[in-house]
């Protein structure tokens, strides 16, 4: 039996590293050809490096940069799946977060993410088919100490989630909002406050993994055409 991904396209966000670059081998994997998306433009070569032979097509860019957006405009012409992943974060108390590093993380996971969503899911208008998968956190419906921020911007996403799936279903668009939570990857490199440090070394239990993460993209993107997973939330067991 053919798998339902084979010969599919997947434009992947945020791909050069963490969860991104783990959807993105599994996609290819599975037989997608895969439009991979990312700041890092070595890092989606050496992603196009350990994928099969022309499953992978690099496009590095900064999606806050209007031109970038223009020029996936033109080179994506069908997308059957969108996994909208690109994201920054910065751990600190709120009241020691910069007006700039809140602004930053806004423009970056709200409104650059609504805006490469808006591009693709005309295209999947045109198609009447599709499928957005919005990379939320569990910090979608909780906020935590030292991530206010950061849950700030993943409440404003899982909105635009349920909106998107509201407005595109007549269209016979599928849009899955999946919301892990924390992950081992290094998207706190960023954030050096000591209070993070020490709760980083406090918490008793392992994060999980990009490649699981993974695995439920792979389940969201292979249900039957009248099954559409709304909302998947993935956590580490013993996180409690």
């Amino acid at each position: 039996m053919t798998d339902s991904l084979h010969e599919k396209i997947a434009v992947v966000s945020g791909a050069s590293a963490g969860i991104g670059f783990a959807v993105a081998k599994k996609l290819a994997a599975a037989g997608t050809h895969v439009v991979a998306l990312g700041r890092n433009p070595e890092a989606l070569e050496a992603l196009k490096a350990q994928c099969p032979l022309g499953r992978v097509q690099p496009i590095a860019g900064d999606l806050n940069d209007p031109r970038y957006l223009s020029e996936l405009d033109v080179a994506i012409d069908r997308v059957d799946y969108f996994v909208n992943n690109a994201g920054i974060l910065t751990y600190a108390p709120l009241m020691e977060l910069t007006d700039q590093q809140i602004e930053d993380m806004f423009v970056t996971n709200v409104l650059s993410s609504v805006k490469l969503t808006r591009l693709l899911a005309k295209k999947m208008i045109r198609q009447k088919a599709g499928h957005i998968l919005f990379m939320t956190s569990t910090g979608a419906r909780s906020v935590f100490k030292l991530a206010i921020g950061y849950c700030a911007t993943k409440h404003a996403l899982a909105a635009f989630a349920n909106g998107f799936r509201l407005e595109l279903q007549s269209d016979g668009i599928k849009v899955t909002e999946i919301a892990p939570g924390m992950v081992d990857t290094n998207i706190r490199a960023n954030s050096p406050h000591p209070a993070v440090a020490a709760a980083m070394q406090a918490r008793k239990f392992s994060p999980i993994t990009p490649d699981e993460v993974a695995e439920s993209v792979l389940f969201a993107v292979r249900a039957t055409p009248n099954l559409c997973p709304d909302f998947i939330e993935i956590r580490p067991h013993g996180a409690y």
